[in-house]
């Protein structure tokens, strides 16, 4: 690749982080290193996301099954009597599978909003590599103990799928170790070619969701037991790959230039010495976590963006309520609506592969507009086409109206690409780790709060009518136009596009 030689000079750059730092050498890894550590991370999140969209269905289906059942057994049926559709997509058992779902999808971020800001500390004091192996080992051990509780519903109550997030605390969860692979990828690539690089990388979550669902409804017609074990098997054989993922703590290092030589407590762990007290170095440690968190809120344009990840977290947490909507309001089988994430992962695929560069070099070369800047415009947009989509899919009478609303709810899912490109240029290279599982700490609060709120207003919509089954997505749309209007009325400080 070619590279551009530092011409600053005493003239304030425009592309300065906004933070500050000491001058930054225009070094970057060869082509080779960066397709190292693309291609082992895009076969990392195929493998992971294709288990986890093989098993969102069949699990849907599973919990329902055993939900129906227990219902039936309160009325005093026997426990052999086979359940009735009708009694599977009543109100008490919809709204009982909404809680399930809901509380479960909580306690699995819980771990990312106690520890996602810790293990990005420590990913870049110790290393990226360790942390996203630890990740991977909770993220298994969770979905190993879900499925556990489903073989026994006699002997296990449904609701014990919530402790699954006890294990994810062990790496910090899901969010987390998409962060760890996230900050990895903009290790390697330079601040011009981050957003092209993350657009890249999340394409494997699309792809992973476009082949995944079609397989598993054709499996589910035969048992959905067999797609929701093969999507375990498929998770366990991919995360092999993270024993490849070369370790780029060096990269983001090398970016910056340190003005003074680093003291021995950097460059090893701290341990108390004799003389003191435990209470001595956990204040210590705390110190440390905090001083390397202090630039998070030190930047209004920070601070803004993160909380517009927060909004992002509702989309995540709308996919398992999307099956239980499209099955109860158009009588789908839950295999024949899980299709709707198929489409909705193959226009999101050909949003971030032919849309958004488009217009990115549309942006760039004709308005010419500078990198952040057009990042920023991008997140705006696409944060106002998600709350039209939401608002579309909220109040559809039709199956045509519902496909709009995907289509939609698709192309804004650049979002929060754009977003997190823009802000990563905000800050050091070296505070990129805690910068991204910051990130992930408040995208997982978000879930933590909108897994419950939206399954609330799912069960309230089921009470109050037909007209009112899509609350949860209507309430979804009004969040991010909150979001929207805070995305537009950010702006840009001088220090960074030296207005």
């Amino acid at each position: 690749m070619t590279t551009t030689p530092d011409t600053r000079g005493d003239t304030q750059d425009e592309n300065a982080p906004l933070l500050g730092t000491d001058q930054v050498p225009r070094t970057s890894a060869s082509s080779s290193q960066k397709l190292a550590v693309m291609v082992t991370a895009s076969m990392l999140i195929l493998a992971m996301d294709f288990g986890f969209y093989l098993t969102a269905a069949p699990q849907t289906k599973i919990f329902e099954d055993i939900v129906c059942r227990n219902y039936m057994a309160a009325l005093g049926n026997p426990a052999d009597a086979v359940p009735t559709e009708g009694v599977c997509k009543s109100e008490p058992v919809q709204s009982e599978l909404a809680l399930v779902n809901g509380w479960k999808e909580t306690s699995d971020v819980l771990p990312g909003i106690l520890l996602s800001v810790p293990y990005g500390v420590l990913a870049d004091r110790w290393g990226r590599k360790p942390v996203l192996l630890l990740g991977i080992l909770g993220i298994l051990l969770g979905e190993i103990w879900v499925r556990v509780v489903c073989l026994y519903p006699t002997v296990l109550p449904l609701r014990l799928v919530w402790l699954s997030g006890m294990w994810r605390l062990i790496g910090g969860g899901d969010i987390a170790l998409s962060s760890i692979a996230l900050v990895m990828v903009a290790d390697r690539f330079p601040e011009d070619e981050i957003a092209t690089a993350l657009f890249r990388l999340t394409s494997a979550v699309i792809v992973s969701e476009v082949l995944a669902t079609p397989v598993s409804a054709y499996l589910m017609a035969r048992d959905p037991w067999l797609p929701y074990v093969l999507g375990l098997g498929v998770a366990i054989v991919g995360s092999l790959c993270a024993f490849l993922m070369p370790e780029t703590l060096t990269d983001a290092r090398s970016k910056i230039v340190l003005t003074t030589t680093p003291t021995n407590e950097e460059e090893t762990p701290s341990y108390p010495a004799r003389k003191d007290s435990v209470r001595q170095f956990i204040k210590g440690k705390m110190r440390e976590l905090r001083d390397s968190t202090r630039f998070i809120m030190s930047s209004p344009g920070v601070a803004v963006c993160l909380f517009a990840l927060f909004v992002t977290s509702i989309s995540k947490q709308s996919t398992s309520l999307l099956l239980q909507y499209t099955s109860k309001r158009f009588h789908w089988s839950i295999g024949n609506s899980s299709l709707l994430i198929s489409l909705r992962g193959l226009i999101t695929l050909a949003n971030f592969l032919l849309l958004m560069p488009a217009l990115s070099f549309l942006l760039t070369r004709y308005l010419h507009l500078p990198g952040k800047l057009k990042d920023l415009r991008l997140a705006q947009a696409s944060s106002f086409v998600s709350a039209l989509g939401f608002l579309v899919i909220a109040t559809t009478a039709s199956w045509a109206m519902l496909v709009l609303g995907i289509v939609l709810l698709s192309l804004g899912a650049a979002f929060a690409v754009s977003c997190r490109s823009f802000v990563t240029a905000l800050v050091r290279p070296d505070h990129v780790g805690t910068l991204y599982s910051s990130a992930s700490a408040v995208t997982s609060f978000g879930i933590v709060v909108s897994g419950p709120l939206l399954a609330y207003a799912f069960r309230l919509g089921l009470r109050l009518g037909p007209a009112w089954f899509g609350l949860p997505f209507l309430l979804a749309g009004g969040v991010y136009l909150v979001g929207s209007v805070l995305l537009v009325r950010l702006r840009i400080p001088d220090r960074v596009h030296g207005e």
